[in-house]
């Protein structure tokens, strides 16, 4: 397995969308809104102009849904991008990766020419960061890239915390699924210690688009967009981010979707046996099997029916005996469930 491979594989051997039921990549299971579509379908003859090199009527959206201001926005093509960017402008030395996390943390640390070096959670704590000894450990680095939900544990660090560890060393908090929780973001302490980041592409259901902002310090921001192309986000996702932010309806309908299908979707889970839950405050959730060749097993019994998961195998701090799946409609997710059960009972 790729060290740096994602999930989301639905494409064929040219290239086409599959037939799956993809429980591998985190995507709000409600789709594109009303006003996404509309958006799109009315701005589509829009693709044949360049994009607005400003973005004026996104970056008003994003100051109006979440309160910021427009000379602290760096707008983005996905919230990925982000670290790419950041780290080739501020060039920290050694940078420090409490993990399992995102693997986009490490590779563009890696682009970048950063020293890296991962603070290991553990499974025996349910991978609950010890701020504690992170700040003990992020003393001799320059920066800590840290997951505000985490991917691909579910655990989100309180605000609190986020500022400890600020005092020790800048703090870059990935926010990509912050939306889906009732959390309240860091984003208003975005300072020269504290930048945030925000994926749109996830609670929206648009990663074809890529879409994402970050807010930081001002000067920063301007070194920022200074050093991206002037066109990273396209047309058609100018237009439908800032359509998407108007939808403050859709929004209460996730959050009150995610309360209700992720207790169903635990619960269930928890009636198997060889198979350990972790607590998750996001959109999905982080299985352990009893080894490797459990599930490994279950991933190809899912496979065949057409079923992905995802592999953790290749997430530092975790072994193949890890899978991790999104929490999507209660359809779908009754489908996996009987997938499951029918893989397990075999393997009993």
């Amino acid at each position: 397995m790729n060290r740096y491979e994602h999930g989301g594989q639905v494409y064929d051997a040219a290239g086409n969308v599959g037939d799956w039921l993809d429980f591998s990549a985190n995507i709000n299971p409600l789709g594109l809104s009303e006003k996404i579509l509309h958006a799109l379908t009315e701005n589509l003859r829009g693709v044949t102009n360049y994009p607005d090199p400003q973005a004026t009527e996104l970056k008003r959206a994003i100051c109006r849904r979440y309160g910021v201001r427009e000379s602290n926005l760096v707008l983005l093509n996905g919230a990925a991008e982000f670290f790419y960017l950041y780290l080739n402008v501020t060039r920290p030395a050694k940078v420090l990766l409490p993990v399992p996390s995102f693997s986009e943390y490490e590779r563009a640390a890696r682009a970048a020419s950063c020293d890296v070096k991962f603070f290991v959670t553990q499974a025996a704590d349910n991978f609950a960061v010890n701020v504690d000894a992170l700040c003990d450990a992020a003393q001799n680095f320059d920066c800590v890239i840290i997951g505000r939900p985490n991917n691909p544990t579910g655990n989100l660090l309180d605000a609190e915390k986020i500022l400890r560890l600020a005092q020790v060393t800048k703090v870059v908090v990935d926010e990509s699924f912050i939306d889906f929780t009732d959390a309240e973001s860091v984003r208003k302490f975005a300072s020269d210690r504290i930048a945030v980041v925000q994926s749109l592409t996830k609670i929206f259901a648009i990663p074809g688009l890529r879409l994402g902002f970050a807010v930081v310090d001002e000067q920063l921001a301007t070194r920022l967009n200074l050093s991206k192309d002037v066109w990273n986000v396209n047309f058609l996702a100018q237009k439908a981010g800032a359509a998407a932010l108007s939808d403050e309806d859709f929004l209460r309908r996730t959050r009150a979707w995610l309360s209700t299908e992720r207790k169903f979707f635990v619960e269930r889970l928890s009636k198997f046996r060889g198979l350990k839950i972790f607590p998750s405050t996001a959109n999905f959730v982080l299985l352990k099997f009893n080894t490797v060749a459990a599930a490994e097993k279950v991933l190809l019994d899912l496979r065949r029916e057409k079923i992905l998961l995802r592999s953790c195998a290749n997430f530092a701090g975790l072994d193949g005996s890890y899978l991790r799946t999104a929490i999507r409609s209660r359809a779908e997710n009754l489908a996996l469930l009987t997938a499951l059960e029918k893989s397990l009972e075999v393997s009993q």
